[in-house]
């Protein structure tokens, strides 16, 4: 079988390593991990590159007067939500069967003519009911998990309108409970008023009868005083016609006053004016001789005293000195000045006292006839009410004469009433006796039914405690609750992105890893024939593969700590995490390749299988799961999936890493020892001859 591989070569190539070669060993992972973390970041985002068709061949249906468009509601949420990853587009049967074929949808709903139909049986027979039925086809060409995720939008969106349905049969069904228990609470209230009156209805029969035996005593009482009732009405009808006679004159006589009281506003009014007139003449008499009153009392406080001025004439006359004669009858006339003195201050005194008087005499009268005047007005104003009473007065004699002279005429009629009355009454004894008997038999009755209707009022109002009212608010939560009453919490789920990211790393580290030792040797060729210790032999054989697993973490680390936006902590983190991880994976790849040889490689690459298989679903047959558990990768991918999730395991994994780093370096150590010693058999020389 080996000819059909005669003509193959080689692809390594001799010659010295270059720095393409380590480089291209650098960047292959580095571009390999951001395009597939990029790919992957959050492939349930929309990003318009997946599109999936709704058919909707559904024909709406009418229940209870309402048109219910179930399959238009069902595709209008598909094609216009907001959260899923396809561009849903409202296609016919032949475009979506073209597109499944070509790839051009990922997946195609169609939603049958009887849709609404059959969602709706439920309001029709009950064994008539039947599902509604969505179909979901998805192409195989396209995405692996398309058909599964297009099939679970759909089913999220169907099961939307399946609680949407729920909910509305769920809040009739609440509607009803409150609707029965407020027509309980209404026959509970109505039964307990029916009590009430049942009991007042009893107590009223038994009054009744006992009213109606009163009644008949009383109605033989009522003949006879009906009789004196009619002498009496005689009686009263003769008085009456002497009171007509009276009222007749008594309206002659204030007809005939209101006649007379006609003229007495006009009068009065005139009165009125007469006197405001004087008033205002006597206003202005008094303003004119109070000034001048004022005037004259300062004019005779300022005249001298006349004592005064008779002491200096007396001294004056003492004084003289000149001819005796005229000396002596200076004198007699100071004497006399002196005796007339008195007189003229008194005279003095009584007139200013006089001036003063008449001052306030003139007020007052101005006063006065002010108050004289304001009476008359008073009186003009009030002799129209006046008239108007008297009118009123003669209004009412004459309603009076009308009056008496029918009571007259009813006095007599009841006269002729009184005598029938007395008829009436013993018809009325001989009924009241059969009433009350009726009464009592009501009565017994009616207390039969009180005490019935206390039991529907009890049994109603235990009733109504047992049957629930909801409000509105209380409606609207428990529908939801009642359509879905269990939900998934997907709090601690995680995203899918950053768990990808982690998984993208892992592989980048550990291709990167397997390259290096595709290319380089794990062991050097001259640790045969060199004189070096054995740790320097491993150190410079573990120098090369461990720069460019330090290269490599470090253009990871800065190339996804800005494509994940991290912070300066956590980025430190991720650079220990990585480079732990790299070196780790450099020195198991180198051990494998070291120990195995090329079984060493397919090794590392079943390794890389086995992460990916176990790491992407949980859902793979149990051997990945077992074995993941046990792989140098695991440790990685626990500690950066803490790191990126906010979850547990970053120290279990770095310890993890730890224990095979340990391994790698002591696997590598003891083949090293190993390779610098040769087996008996490949030493030996062949013979000549053979």
């Amino acid at each position: 079988m080996s000819r059909f591989f005669t003509g193959s070569a080689r692809a390594t190539a001799f010659g010295p390593l270059t720095w393409k070669t380590w480089l291209g060993i650098v960047l292959v992972p580095v571009i390999v991990a951001l395009g597939l973390a990029w790919a992957f970041w959050s492939p349930e985002d929309n990003h318009g590159a997946a599109k999936a068709a709704v058919v909707n061949d559904d024909e709406p249906v009418t229940v209870n007067g309402q048109l219910i468009p179930l399959g238009r509601e069902l595709a209008g949420n598909l094609v216009h939500g907001d959260d899923s990853a396809y561009t849903w587009v409202l296609t016919d049967a032949e475009d979506a069967k073209e597109g499944i074929s070509d790839g051009t949808y990922s997946a195609v709903v169609t939603i049958p003519r009887d849709f609404s139909a059959q969602a709706t049986s439920t309001s029709g027979e009950p064994l008539d009911a039947k599902q509604a039925i969505m179909r979901v086809e998805t192409s195989q060409r396209t995405g692996l998990v398309d058909p599964v995720a297009s099939r679970e939008v759909a089913n999220a969106t169907l099961t939307a309108l399946n609680r949407q349905i729920v909910e509305t049969y769920v809040d009739n069904l609440y509607v009803g409970f409150s609707s029965i228990h407020q027509q309980l609470v209404q026959a509970a209230d109505g039964s307990g008023q029916l009590v009430v009156g049942l009991r007042q209805l009893s107590d009223g029969t038994g009054k009744l009868a006992a009213g109606a035996g009163e009644l008949a005593g009383g109605a033989g009482k009522l003949s006879g005083a009906a009789g004196q009732l009619a002498d009496g009405a005689r009686e009263l009808a003769n008085g009456t016609g002497q009171l007509a006679a009276g009222s007749g004159r008594l309206s002659s006589g204030l007809t005939q006053a209101e006649k007379d009281t006609a003229q007495l506003p006009r009068l009065t009014r005139e009165l009125a004016d007469g006197a405001q007139q004087v008033a205002n003449g006597n206003k202005q008499l008094a303003d004119k001789i109070s000034p001048l009153a004022d005037k004259v009392v300062r004019i005779i406080d300022a005249l001298p005293s006349a004592a005064d001025s008779a002491r200096k004439f007396a001294e004056l006359a003492g004084k003289c000195d000149q001819d005796t004669k005229f000396c002596a009858d200076l004198k007699a006339a100071s004497e006399k000045l002196t005796a007339d003195a008195a007189i003229l201050d008194g005279k003095r005194a009584e007139i200013r006292d006089a001036v003063v008087q008449t001052k306030k005499a003139v007020q007052d009268l101005s006063a006065g006839s002010q108050k004289v005047a304001d009476g008359n007005k008073q009186l003009a104003d009030k002799s129209k009410e006046l008239a108007g009473g008297i009118g009123t007065a003669a209004d009412g004699a004459r309603k009076l004469d009308a009056g008496v002279k029918a009571a007259d005429s009813g006095a007599r009629e009841l006269a002729d009433g009184s005598g029938q009355l007395a008829g009436g009454a013993t018809t009325l004894s001989t009924g009241a006796g059969e009433l009350a008997t009726g009464a009592r038999s009501a009565a017994d009755g009616a207390e039969r039914a009180e005490s019935g209707a206390s039991e529907l009022a009890k049994g109603l109002d235990e009733g109504r405690g047992k049957v629930p009212d909801y409000t509105q608010a209380e409606r609207d939560h428990l529908k939801q609750v009642a359509a879905t009453p269990a939900i998934a919490d997907t709090a601690g789920s995680g995203s899918f992105g950053e768990g990808a990211v982690a998984l993208i790393l892992v592989l980048a580290l550990w291709g990167c890893a397997l390259a290096t030792y595709q290319v380089i040797r794990a062991v050097p060729p001259s640790v045969l024939t060199t004189r070096e210790p054995s740790w320097r032999i491993i150190l410079a054989a573990a120098v090369p593969g461990a720069t460019l697993a330090v290269l490599t973490a470090l253009i990871l680390t800065g190339v996804f700590w800005a494509f994940l936006g991290l912070s300066f902590g956590k980025a430190v983190t991720l650079l220990v995490v990585l480079v732990l991880a790299a070196g780790t994976f450099t020195v198991v790849n180198q051990a494998l390749v070291a120990i195995f040889k090329r079984p060493g490689r397919f090794a590392a690459l079943a390794i890389l299988v086995l992460t990916v298989g176990a790491s992407l679903v949980s859902t793979v047959p149990g051997f990945f799961g077992t074995v993941l558990g046990i792989l140098p990768t695991n440790g990685a991918l626990v500690a950066l999936r803490s790191l990126l999730t906010g979850t547990d395991g970053l120290t279990s994994g770095i310890v993890q890493l730890v224990v095979w780093l340990g391994i790698g370096t002591l696997a590598m150590i003891m083949v090293t020892d190993r390779r610098r010693s040769l087996p008996g058999r490949e030493l030996r020389l062949p013979l000549k001859g053979m």
